[in-house]
């Protein structure tokens, strides 16, 4: 298991262990039914707070949870209304969803649905949404199928976001970008750099509407 998640997760079981056996003798009678209706769930807990680095890198992101419980015989941690702050030198950036999970053996968040993306990056506002995102702590990248960002006067669709200490990278097969005067084009490749300038290396495809 990744060391990043595993320290964290050792004090948070140890945390909710102890919690619940002290709880145990007061809870009331609709709680202890609902512990023996639901009997495949090994813990759960409200607001919780949850910080995970990335491998070889500075950045840091942090889950906020409503609520967090864990299943029998699975290696996730699910989160709910969970809201993501992903910070470095130049950097910070607020996920929000409906829910999610942390695949602690593969050292990954996966966010399901009602994705919002908020905060700054290399001197840039970044707003955006999204379905679903995967967050890989080890290769320090976000993908999903259907994000949408806007920075300045562009619309870009991308599928990877690749978080570098000196630049961002996005990526996609093409990516789709949409300027606020309406000229459409497509290409593979976007940087921005950490003085804030944006890098399109190839255009395709460039249409007027």
């Amino acid at each position: 298991m990744p060391k990043s998640i595993f320290v964290y997760l050792v004090a948070l079981f140890f945390l909710i262990g102890s919690v619940l056996f002290l709880s145990s003798f007061f809870l009331n009678s609709s709680s202890s039914e609902s512990f023996k209706q639901n009997d495949e769930i090994v813990f759960e807990a409200k607001n919780i707070s949850i910080n995970l680095g990335f491998k070889n890198s500075d950045f840091v992101l942090k889950v906020k949870s409503s609520m967090i419980n864990s299943l029998k015989e699975q290696k996730n941690l699910f989160v709910y209304e969970p809201k993501i702050d992903i910070s470095g030198k130049n950097t910070f950036l607020k996920i929000i969803s409906n829910k999610g999970k942390i695949a602690y053996d593969k050292n990954l968040v996966q966010l399901e649905n009602k994705t919002e993306i908020s905060g700054k990056a290399n001197e840039k506002i970044i707003s955006g949404k999204a379905g679903k995102i995967d967050i890989d702590l080890n290769k320090r990248i976000l993908s999903s199928n259907e994000l949408i960002l806007f920075i300045d006067k562009y619309e870009i669709s991308v599928e990877e976001i690749i978080l570098n200490e000196d630049e961002l990278v996005f990526k996609g097969s093409p990516i789709y970008l949409r300027d606020n005067e309406g000229l459409a084009t497509e290409t593979s490749l976007v940087k921005l750099k950490s003085n804030g300038e944006l890098i399109f290396p190839s255009k395709l495809n460039i249409k007027n509407y």
